[in-house]
C-alpha cells in the first residue's frame, strides 16, 4: 500500500510538472537557447510580445506536424521560429531572372551522361576537402556560398591541400551579381574566372553579411575557375555522375515556410513543388532512408540549422525544383 501511494505521489508530481510547462516557459526557453533578447529595444515589452506571438504560432504548427500520422520529415525550433516572412526571406537570395537567363545563355549542356551504375550512397559532408558549413546571415548571398563550396572542394582535390575561400569577395566585388540583393552561382563562377580567382578567406576581410568596398588583389587568390556548366535538367543520374567526377554541385530550390524548421528525416513537403525558385544550395551526396531516396544538401544558414547545417531532400522527383538547375565547376 505504501509503495502504491509513493508511486501515485511521484506520478502526480510529474503530471503537475508537465502540465505546468506554459507558453511563457516555452518562449523563455527558446529565447535562452537561441540567445534572443528583445527587452533592450525601445518599446521592448511590445516587441517581446509580438515575437512571442510569432513563436507560439510556429511552435503550434511544429507540434501539430510532428504529432501527425507518420510524418515523413520532422520539424523543430530554430532561429527562424519567431521571424516575420520579410525577415527570414533575407536568408535567401537566388535571382530567378538571372538563373533563367544564365541557363538560356549556356545553351545545350556539354556534360554527357551514358547509362551507368553509380554508388548507392555518397556522403561528402565529412570529406576533409569540404569546409564546415558557413552562415550567410541576413544577406541574400546564398548564391555566393553555393558557388564557393564546390570550388573549395574541387580545388582541394586538385592540389591535395584544403582551401577555404571568401564569399565576401563575391558579395563585395562581383558586379554580375547584386551582393546581398541576390545573384546566381554560375554568374559568380564567371566573375571568378574573369577576375583571376577567388581569394582565400584568411587573406580577405571576414564575412560580415554586408556589401563593402572591394579589396580583392591577385595575391589573395586561393582558387581559379577553368570551366563550369549546367547539367541536364531533371536528370538525377547526371547529378550523381557529376558528383562522382567533380564533387559537390550547386543547385537552385524553392524554399517555403516548412523548409525553415526542418529537423530530421527526408524533406518532401508538396508545398514547395511549383513554388518560386528563391534559394541556392549545394548537393554533397545521396542515399536512402527508410525506403525514401534523398539528396544530402548543404545549406548556408550555419551549423545550428537542420542536420548540423544540412538537409535531406527527396530525390528523383524534382522536389522543390532541386533537379532543375544543377551545375558543376572545374578549377584551373
Amino acid at each position: 500500500m505504501k509503495k502504491f501511494l509513493f508511486e501515485f505521489l511521484v506520478c502526480s508530481i510529474l503530471v503537475v510538472f508537465v502540465n505546468s510547462y506554459s507558453d511563457d516557459d516555452a518562449w523563455n526557453d527558446y529565447k535562452l537557447t537561441h540567445k534572443k533578447d528583445y527587452t533592450g529595444f525601445f518599446g521592448g515589452g511590445w516587441r517581446d510580445q509580438m515575437r512571442k506571438r510569432l513563436f507560439l504560432a510556429e511552435y503550434a504548427k511544429i507540434k501539430e506536424h510532428n504529432s501527425g500520422e507518420s510524418p515523413s520529415y520532422r520539424r523543430g525550433l530554430n532561429k527562424f521560429s519567431d521571424m516575420l516572412p520579410s525577415e527570414w526571406s533575407r536568408y535567401l537570395g537566388l535571382n530567378k531572372a538571372a538563373l533563367v537567363a544564365a541557363r538560356l545563355k549556356a545553351g545545350p549542356t556539354q556534360f554527357k551522361v551514358e547509362s551507368r551504375d553509380v554508388s548507392p550512397t555518397l556522403d561528402l559532408r565529412y570529406d576533409s576537402c569540404l569546409p564546415e558549413v558557413k552562415d550567410q546571415g541576413q544577406c541574400g548571398s546564398c548564391w555566393a556560398f553555393a558557388a564557393v563550396a564546390p570550388l573549395e572542394f574541387a580545388q582541394c582535390k586538385k592540389d591535395s591541400t584544403r582551401v577555404v575561400l571568401s564569399e565576401r569577395q563575391l558579395v563585395d566585388c562581383d558586379r554580375l551579381d547584386s551582393g546581398c540583393n541576390g545573384g546566381m552561382y554560375t554568374d559568380a563562377w564567371t566573375y571568378i574566372k574573369n577576375a583571376g580567382g577567388c581569394a582565400k578567406q584568411t587573406l580577405y576581410s571576414p564575412y560580415n553579411a554586408r556589401k563593402n568596398f572591394c579589396k580583392f588583389r591577385s595575391s589573395m587568390v586561393g582558387a581559379q575557375v577553368s570551366t563550369f556548366d549546367f547539367l541536364p535538367a531533371n536528370n538525377p543520374l547526371a547529378m550523381q555522375v557529376a558528383m562522382e567526377q567533380h564533387g559537390p554541385i550547386a543547385v537552385a530550390i524553392a524554399v517555403v515556410p516548412s523548409f525553415l524548421s526542418f529537423h530530421g528525416d527526408v524533406y518532401d513537403d508538396n508545398a514547395c513543388d511549383g513554388a518560386e525558385i528563391n534559394h541556392a544550395v549545394v548537393v554533397v551526396g545521396w542515399g536512402t532512408l527508410n525506403g525514401v531516396d534523398y539528396w544530402m544538401v548543404r545549406n548556408s544558414w550555419g551549423t545550428n540549422w537542420g542536420l548540423s547545417g544540412y538537409i535531406r531532400i527527396k530525390r528523383g522527383v524534382n522536389k522543390c525544383g532541386i533537379e532543375s538547375y544543377p551545375a558543376y565547376v572545374v578549377p584551373a
